[in-house]
């Protein structure tokens, strides 16, 4: 890197560029899918609004390709980039809550264990990520599932408002009053139109939840499937369950692990649900009980950064008999055991999700039912069984495409086979996608913003 573009990067960040040669360089770059073991050129960590702002200015000055990094953990690799300028969010990770209006200020390279932590103290709480070391600002912008989605809605559809720093350098507060238009992108296609230095959320009482998981014997996976679809047609819209098929216990065994979370206030329920999760099939472990929401949020626990990645996904409007038998066999034959964790996950679209005029916003996929998604996971370096991997997740979602007409459906779970313009458009719609792009050339018509999709080309 010249000098002279590391003097227009330190202007903007003193004291704060990372480049190959800082000792702390491989650690700052490493992304949670280690598959996407980018090497940028810099790395800037910006304190505030204010710097980032420089930093988004800067780093187009030296005309280096960009990427932005909150959390890290998008599965596509769109928070580095190879001979590039990352603008690094996570010194912005910051939140205040006002108990009394019920909102939380969130910086946009927070995580949700940043969030769970300082809402719970005053037993507050807002849908965020199932796996609380996911970041923010990259699960809300694609719509943000999780385990209060069926009684409060998406993590997007709980956004009162964003600080966005455009390509332009300018620092916009959206909300749907003051900028209508970028409001409703970023709720599902957000990562494309700036950075978000800051979330205004709205903030729901979770004094307790009743919840945590059951794991069962997966020696008849369909079996499962479907009892987990029946508990979710009849669910209430407080109780979020997921199903992910994978391997458990210290010995690696095949098992249906089924994450709970009822949030509601019928003290009746909790024993009609466990009835329920002992009816059908014998657990083989459980660990349902009464908790608090970030007991709640770390009871999936967490992986670590840098393991090999490939997730493909599908949402389907249905679970018939035809489908969960094939996933079945998918599982089957899937990797579960070390070096590989190869799991399929199946997440509810129900309640609050599904209510399309709650919130104004682009989100794809509020009508289906189900989110299907083939996660291939396996060592760091094992880059040679990269194409069995990524084979095998694509099967699962290849068998959920026929049930699907929202293309990748979920976004922030997109495949690097989803980063095209037309299945973008697929996934939108054709007139969303038409608007997002007329957007997108107002906004940032270099193209300066990126993601794991594309929204290039001319606006129709």
């Amino acid at each position: 890197m010249s000098a002279d573009v590391r003097s227009t990067l330190e202007a903007a960040c003193p004291g704060r560029v990372v480049t190959p040669e800082h000792p702390a360089y491989d650690r700052a770059r490493l992304l949670f899918n280690g598959a996407h073991d980018h090497r940028p050129a810099a790395i800037c960590l910006p304190g505030d609004t204010a710097e980032v702002r420089a930093a988004v200015l800067a780093a187009q000055e030296t005309g280096l390709p960009a990427a932005i990094r909150g959390g890290g953990h998008n599965v596509a690799g769109a928070g580095s980039v190879d001979a590039g300028v990352v603008i690094d969010l996570r010194l912005l990770s910051g939140v205040r809550v006002d108990p009394g209006a019920r909102t939380a200020r969130v910086g946009g390279g927070a995580t949700w264990a940043d969030v769970d932590l300082a809402a719970g103290t005053y037993q507050l709480a807002t849908t965020g990520g199932t796996f609380d070391d996911t970041g923010v600002g990259g699960l809300t912008l694609g719509g943000g599932i999780g385990h209060l989605m069926g009684r409060a809605g998406l993590s997007c559809d709980n956004v009162l408002s964003y600080t966005l720093v455009t390509a332009s350098g300018e620092t916009l507060t959206v909300s749907p009053e003051t900028y209508p238009e970028i409001d409703w992108a970023l709720r599902g296609a957000g990562h494309h139109f700036g950075a978000v230095t800051e979330f205004t959320f709205r903030l729901h009482d979770v004094p307790r939840v009743y919840g945590g998981y059951v794991a069962y014997p997966a020696d008849d996976p369909a079996a499962a499937v479907r009892f987990f679809r029946d508990l979710m047609r009849d669910a209430p819209d407080e109780l979020v369950c997921t199903l992910l098929l994978e391997r458990y216990g210290p010995m690696q065994e095949p098992a249906a692990v089924i994450s709970v979370c009822y949030s509601g206030d019928d003290p009746a329920y909790p024993a009609v649900l466990d009835k329920a999760l002992r009816a059908t099939l014998t657990p083989l472990a459980w660990a349902v009980g009464e908790r608090s929401y970030v007991s709640m949020q770390q009871c999936l626990g967490r992986l670590p950064f840098g393991l090999r990645h490939y997730w493909s996904a599908r949402c389907v409007d249905s679970l018939p008999d035809e489908l969960t038998e094939a996933l079945a066999e998918r599982f089957r034959a899937a990797r579960i055991t070390d070096p590989y964790n190869d799991t399929i996950l199946i997440e509810p679209i129900h309640g609050a999700v599904r209510d399309r005029a709650r919130v104004p916003g682009v989100v794809p996929f509020r009508t289906a039912r189900f989110n299907i998604t083939g996660m291939a996971i396996w060592d760091a370096g094992l880059s040679a069984a990269d194409a069995r991997q990524r084979e095998w997740a694509r099967s699962v979602s290849q068998l959920a495409e026929p049930y699907s007409t929202w293309g990748a459906g979920y976004l922030n779970y997109a495949d690097r086979d989803s980063l095209t313009a037309a299945r973008s458009e697929q996934t939108y719609g054709p007139e969303n996608f038409a608007r997002l792009r007329r957007l997108k050339q107002q906004l940032d018509p270099d193209g300066f913003f990126r993601s794991g999709y594309t929204l290039t080309g001319a606006p129709r």
